[in-house]
């Protein structure tokens, strides 16, 4: 882990890894394999990965606002909003 790192200790949800490796390829989704893995990387960093597969399930950690997937999409501008507008109330 770097020592000076700017993400340390955040928890986070991310597209998971394993998609990238398999499914979305099969399917035809993307055309081959990533050069490098966001969740992989990510956690080198010091940041905690928070789930493994996609639900929509969004997350907040201080200011970051993160979500699964594509799914969450939805519910990430709801909890943007809501967290928006809990910062101009106060």
């Amino acid at each position: 882990m770097p020592k000076l790192s700017l993400v340390i200790f955040y928890q986070i949800y991310v597209f998971p890894d394993a998609r990238e490796k398999g499914m979305n390829i099969d399917i035809g989704y993307m055309l081959g394999a990533s050069p490098w893995l966001v969740g992989e990387n990510l956690e080198k960093l010091g940041v905690e990965i928070l789930n493994k597969g996609i639900t929509g399930q969004c997350h907040r950690d201080r200011k970051l606002l993160t979500g699964d997937s594509p799914l969450a999409s939805n519910n990430l501008g709801k909890l943007a909003a809501e967290t928006l507008l809990a910062e101009v109330k106060d």
